[in-house]
């Protein structure tokens, strides 16, 4: 029986064990349950908008949620005594002990935080202590859409930032100016800062961009010394540094695309009707209907994937972003396919004494056939005989014999089908921050940053391609490759110090850069078979010829600065800046490496004087005033050397010896080009800022301009100097107009417009000691059989004036012979004659007009109802003349090509142009425009069924929707690269498209 009894005494002992923990178990259910709370409510801002993204934290742990679009929340806590936190970019964080389950929750504005905050060279600045003329774009302010890349996020949004395209290549990037032309040789575009480092703006995903910020006037950029003449844009990505919930925010968009405008060309239909009535057709009928066009395009089509992961602590925290784009253009075989990835991290240490950032950005980029190709391949498809078919009856490329003996007549779809062209290119970005916090007031930091990017090329002509049928060369391939690396290095020291009614900020600090660039080409041809591409360039036969090419190259160049800043602010209402930087550059000649370019600005915050103190209508009301030195900085280096290069050969010694010849002459005086520019604005906010905005007004005048020169030899050993000689003006003024019309408690009408002016002028061309003969250049040549020049560069006239014959009328009326119907030109005396080959020199032609707009206009709508916003951009440029050379080429019944529909359309009303292809004012027409840039409509969507999805955003756009304008070429936006030929609608660019994306944003 004892193990019985045994037995049942386990087993009553068992019993009571597991009645004790299912008690202990149950109490500690009811107590959790108890100690667990919900609360919910919805946050706004001071004006009852509602906030999404907003993060609310229990304090002293790790639970977390966000405020959706509709700024609604809930969160369930972990203990009784709870404290939410609530915090959000742009507001001040507030901490709340909630007093029942239900929360409404106000957060007001930070003056102290990003969006009252821009960034200026070095650091960032109090918005309303800034004296210079900036620009500052938040990410919510960002334009949606079809993004290529950067600028499209801004176009419109900046006074006096001009961002043009006008191109529908994929791999194509935007044209950047600001404040007109300033030199004839350097670059044009804006420095462009990515987080401090040199970079194009086209390296950085837009869904990693926080803010972009542009320094328009010297007094702002003359702390870049050299590289600050076109102004600086300086782009900062998105970091954290506080303590987050950790979330992943995927962003997406498809878009679809096509011509936005198609030429007319004559089509078959067409040429067979004009046949039977007579008219002289420049092709035999080939018995088909081809749509050339239509043989080498179709629908574009682009898809973007963006995943974006951040979190952290207030001691740690990071951000990554993935980003892949896929784009194909509506030609056969152009594409641009990216990947882009970047890591921010940010640590504090010490008491937070030391903090440290690490950013790594890289990036590939893969693109087909470029737009040279493309465009030439469009030219044919556009003279080619529409009643000639693609192939012939035994599957060649058709090539009617009487009409391949003309002049650049070639099959587009062979162009475009036996070219292979790969493109890549990569760069990889690691930067390093470390900022240390040695005083109150007082810190030091220190920038390290390696940049590198590299290009590789290849390319390849199959057998069947034209180049090779028609010269013999059995296949054609070459590689290029190219390397760019930049070691960057900053150090700075800033002390701030603000007692009784004075604050000031000093700031002193040294830069270091150091860049090289090599290449390798190689070509050949005559190759055994089509299958190597350019992949085995040795097997190529011109190698054993001799007749191959390679070539190599490397350079390097320094440029070291020392710079300081001072900003000083008495009593909140008088501000002053005063900076300095002392730069030198390896490019400069022996007696001019270094240079200074001082800034000084003031401003005057008068709504703050005890007059308006009590005037409540206006909330802002700031006079500023610039000046400042800034720079250009030739492109190539070693301009200021003796260069020689090997041309030509010589007999010794019974060999033949490669000759080494000079190739420039030396010039220890070349320097910088300096631009010393006054800036005067006023900011103002009235009725509790419902209107505000800026007024600009300055005066840029360059000197020192490079150009080059003719000089006699000897005594010089080469024909030609580049010496700084020239002056240039630009002045103009620069209006941003910020609007709330409507504001409601469910609708909200934001209204932001700019408008610019700017007026360029040439001064000067010659000193003592460099002269232009005349001070004129003509400039140009599109290639037109009677070879013009259409630009003139003049002293005392603005770049890119239009140069040529100025035409009024044709001879008629019908009783005048059809071969006698000419032109007739008006004389710079006000006579009239009619045109003859003589007459094409420079005592007949005048001034036609000029390419550069004179005035830019964007304006931004936005309207948000409830859980809809509609956004709408438009932009605009004004009082400019463009050449529009495919009517120029192609509106001529004369010519052996397929023509334009309107070339037997009667010229000036009276009759059919029989003359041959030749540049008159006729084909030069006005080019303002307006254009519906984009428009977005979105939908925010109530996320609260979905428990791991914090915010989600539909969204349609189109991009480039219309285009109102009396300019008969496709688009009047064109492309604005070379300062001395703008104006020009080239007639193989590569046409704009119109676009249609649906985009999702999603926050788990």
């Amino acid at each position: 029986m004892k193990p019985t009894t045994q037995v049942i005494k386990r087993t009553v002992t068992s019993c009571y064990r597991d009645k004790m923990f299912c008690a202990i178990l149950f109490l500690f259910v009811v107590f959790s349950s108890f100690s667990q709370q919900k609360y919910s409510g919805k946050i706004t801002d001071a004006n009852n908008l509602p906030l999404p993204g907003v993060s609310v934290l229990e304090k002293n742990t790790t639970n977390a949620v966000t405020s959706d679009f509709d700024g609604n929340f809930e969160i369930t806590t972990k203990g009784n005594n709870v404290i939410l936190v609530f915090s959000y970019v742009g507001l001040k964080t507030k901490e709340l002990k909630p007093d029942g389950k239900t929360l409404n929750v106000i957060l007001e504005s930070d003056l102290n935080e990003l969006t009252e905050v821009v960034v200026v060279g070095y650091g960032t600045q109090k918005k309303e202590r800034v004296t210079s003329a900036i620009a500052s774009i938040k990410e919510k302010d960002f334009t949606r859409g079809d993004i290529r890349d950067a600028s499209d996020l801004i176009r419109g949004k900046v006074a006096g930032l001009t961002i043009t395209n006008g191109s529908g290549d994929p791999s194509a990037t935007s044209n950047i100016s600001l404040r007109g032309v300033s030199t004839l040789k350097g670059g044009t575009g804006p420095l462009i800062l990515i987080n401090g480092v040199p970079g194009g703006i086209d390296t950085v995903s837009p869904n990693d961009i926080a803010s972009i910020d542009v320094l328009k006037d010297a007094s702002a950029a003359a702390i870049y010394g050299t590289r600050g003449a076109n102004g600086v844009i300086l782009i900062t990505t998105k970091t954290v540094n506080k303590d987050i919930p950790s979330t992943i925010t995927y962003s997406t968009f498809a878009s679809i695309s096509n011509f936005a405008n198609k030429a007319k060309f004559l089509n078959a239909g067409q040429q067979r009707n004009l046949r039977s009535q007579g008219f002289s057709i420049p092709f035999t009928d080939g018995g088909a209907s081809t749509d050339w066009l239509d043989e080498i395009s179709g629908s574009g089509f682009t898809q973007n994937h963006n995943l974006a992961f951040k979190g952290g602590n207030a001691k740690t925290n990071y951000i990554v972003n993935l980003n892949y784009v896929d784009q194909s253009g509506v030609f056969t075989n152009t594409f641009n396919k990216e990947y882009r990835f970047s890591f921010d991290v940010n640590h504090s240490m010490f008491n937070d004494k030391l903090k440290v950032n690490l950013n790594l950005l890289n990036g590939t980029r893969d693109m087909g056939l470029d737009e040279g190709i493309v465009g030439y391949a469009y030219r044919q498809a556009m003279i080619r005989n529409p009643t000639a078919p693609v192939y012939a009856p035994d599957g060649t490329y058709d090539e009617d014999e009487t009409d391949q003996n003309k002049f650049q007549y070639y099959n587009p779809v062979a162009i475009i089908n036996e070219t292979t062209q790969d493109r890549n290119d990569t760069w990889q970005r690691f930067t390093a921050n470390l900022t240390l916090d040695l005083l109150p007031g007082w810190d030091v930091g220190a920038m390290f940053a390696i940049n590198k990017n590299t290009g590789l090329k290849g390319y390849a002509e199959s057998k069947k391609h034209y180049s090779n049928t028609i010269n013999k060369l059995n296949g054609v391939a070459s590689r290029e490759t190219g390397i760019t690396n930049n070691d960057y290095m900053e150090l700075t020291s800033k002390y701030h110090k603000k007692f009784d009614k004075h604050e000031f900020t000093v700031l002193g600090g040294y830069s270091y850069q150091y860049t090289v660039n090599e290449g390798f080409y190689a070509y050949n041809y005559d190759f055994p078979t089509d299958a190597f591409s350019y992949n085995n360039l040795g097997a190529g036969n011109a190698l054993t010829d001799g007749k191959a090419r390679m070539t190599s190259r490397k350079d390097d160049n320094k440029l070291i600065g020392f710079f300081g800043r001072v900003n000083y602010d008495f009593n909140d209402k008088y501000d002053l800046l005063f900076s300095i930087r002392r730069e030198g550059s390896s490019k400069f000649g022996d007696n001019y490496k270094w240079g200074n370019f001082p800034a000084v600005s003031a401003g005057w915050s008068i709504n703050k004087e005890s007059f308006l103190k009590e005037v409540t209508a206006v909330n802002n009301l700031k006079l500023r005033a610039g000046y400042g030195v800034t720079g250009v900085i030739p492109n190539d280096p070693y301009m200021s050397k003796t260069l020689y290069k090997y041309e030509g050969y010589f007999f010794n010694d019974g060999k033949w010896v490669n000759s080494l010849v000079p190739d420039s002459n030396p010039n220890p005086d070349l320097r910088w080009e300096k631009t010393t520019e006054v800036n005067i604005g006023l900011d103002f906010g009235f009725f509790n800022n419902r209107i505000s905005g800026s007024v600009d007004v300055y005066n840029k005048k360059t000197s020192d301009m490079l150009w080059e020169y003719a000089v006699p030899r000897p005594p010089n050993i080469y024909d030609s100097t580049i010496a700084n000689v020239g002056k240039m003006e630009n002045k103009g003024f620069e209006i941003l107009l910020n609007t709330v019309p409507v504001k409601t408690e469910n609708f909200v009408w934001n209204s932001s417009m700019t408008f610019s002016h700017n007026k360029n002028e040439l001064t000067s061309l010659s000193n003592d000691l460099y002269k232009i003969e005349g001070d004129y250049l003509n400039w140009g040549d599109t290639g037109d059989p009677i070879s013009f020049r259409p630009f003139r560069l003049e002293v005392g006239k603005p770049v890119s004036n239009f140069w040529g014959l100025k035409s009024v009328d044709i001879t008629g009326p019908s009783s005048v012979p059809e071969e006698d119907r000419k032109w007739i030109v008006e004389l710079p005396d006000g006579t009239r004659q009619t045109l003859n080959t003589s007459m094409y020199n420079d005592n007949n032609k005048q001034y036609l007009g000029n390419g550069i707009p004179q005035y830019y206009g964007g304006w931004t709508n936005t309207f948000s109802y409830k859980k809809f916003d509609l956004s709408m951009v438009l932009t605009g440029a004004f009082d400019f003349e463009i050449l529009n050379s495919q009517r120029m080429f192609y509106e001529n019944p004369t010519i052996a090509y397929n023509m334009l529909d309107t070339a037997y359309d009667k010229v000036y009303g009276k009759e059919v142009l029989n003359y041959n292809q030749t540049f008159v004012s006729y084909y030069i027409e006005k080019g303002d425009y307006v254009k519906v840039d984009n428009i977005t409509l979105s939908y925010n969507f109530d996320v609260k069924p979905f428990k791991v999805i914090n915010a989600m955003r539909l969204y349609v756009s189109g991009n480039n929707l219309a285009t109102f304008t009396k300019y008969k070429g496709l688009d009047p936006e064109i492309k604005r690269e070379d300062p001395l030929s703008q104006g020009m609608d080239n007639r193989d660019k590569y046409p704009s498209t119109r676009s249609f994306t649906l985009g999702l944003n999603v926050t788990f």
